[in-house]
């Protein structure tokens, strides 16, 4: 019996890897909000100092860090409650709260000025509380709950203040917003620690994966056991604590309290938190992104002054730059299918 021959076993031909297309510069940038605030702000800073001779020097440069870091703080409350797909209207109004419960408590009632400063971020968290309540018991709307805390809040600052400003809170108090450690300002310590902080918490714990999941996808992170109504309310007391931590170091800087001190931050605080990448739909955003936000709209602001251009101007540059990066973040996930960082 003769034995069967079988055909040689015959190799497959190795699949060739496929190719990645390069994408262009330009692209990246267009689908990184981080890297395509922080050219702008290059861009910008560059201009500027060609133009306007006081701009580089390191006394400006020390203004606009402290105009910044005001806006940064409350930028970062912003962040985290877009992230999970809220917004708080309110803080523009709760910085002017909570600096006239501040300085109410020091100069009216003698209270010392480290409890004045719990008592005013305990108001900004409260107020912030009021709206988390609104939105999670009884289905309000964030948009709705903080606009109607703006009147609120705006109101009881000058209630309390009987619409004056009340002067004279003391310089332990007044370091806050205008002593220095090791020639840089305490504003700006604040604000690096504040986002810092954040930036580690979104990142790194499950309570920040938690606001990603609940922006990105309710119903998913409902399945996987995250509390959607305790982690909304979270991040509305954070916005309203840290919105009641800006109001705080602007009456330390300007030694009063008023209702109407921060009313007009609303606007140029969301500009940051938009042109810094994060998403107004929820799910996307990062605190770098709003810090840099921050720095090229106090920058911005800074320049107008310096060139003597009228601040209704600021307005206009602020409401155009909201525009274009909402066009860059719709570009971003429709034309090159990126997501904003």
């Amino acid at each position: 019996m003769s034995a069967t021959r079988l055909p040689p076993a015959q190799t497959a031909e190795p699949v060739p890897a496929p190719v990645r297309k390069r994408r262009p510069v330009w692209s990246r940038v267009l689908a990184s909000p981080i890297a395509g605030t922080s050219v702008a702000l290059i861009a910008v800073c560059g201009v500027l100092a060609a133009i306007a001779p006081d701009f580089a020097t390191v006394g400006n440069v020390l203004n606009i860090l402290l105009a910044a870091s005001t806006l940064t703080v409350l930028a970062c409350g912003l962040t985290v409650a877009l992230i999970a797909g809220e917004i708080d209207l309110s803080v523009g109004s709760v910085e002017a709260l909570t600096g006239s419960v501040a300085a109410v408590m020091i100069v009216t009632y003698g209270i010392p000025w480290p409890l004045a400063i719990v008592g005013g971020i305990a108001a900004g968290a409260a107020a912030g509380f009021v709206n988390g309540l609104f939105l999670t018991r009884f289905a309000v709307p964030s948009f709705v709950a903080s606009l109607a805390m703006l009147s609120i809040a705006s109101g009881a600052a000058n209630l309390l203040t009987n619409g004056t400003s009340v002067f004279g809170l003391g310089s332990q108090f007044g370091f806050l917003g205008t002593g220095k450690v090791f020639g840089i300002p305490v504003p700006v310590l604040i604000a690096a620690v504040v986002a810092v902080v954040l930036a580690v918490t979104l990142r790194r714990t499950s309570f920040g994966l938690d606001v990603y999941a609940v922006g990105g996808n309710r119903e998913a992170a409902r399945l996987s056991g995250v509390g959607i109504a305790s982690i909304k309310i979270k991040v509305l007391v954070l916005s309203g604590a840290l919105a009641g931590l800006a109001g705080l170091i602007i009456a330390a800087r300007l030694d009063s309290g008023s209702g109407t001190v921060g009313t007009q931050d609303l606007m140029a605080a969301i500009a940051a938190v938009v042109i810094g990448g994060t998403s107004l739909n929820g799910g996307v955003g990062s605190i770098g992104g709003s810090v840099v936000g921050a720095l090229l709209i106090a920058t911005i602001q800074n320049g107008l002054v310096l060139m003597n251009i009228t601040a209704f101007w600021q307005q206009v540059a602020i409401g155009s730059l909201i525009l274009i990066a909402a066009l860059l973040e719709r570009l971003s996930r429709l034309t090159l299918g990126g997501k904003p960082a």
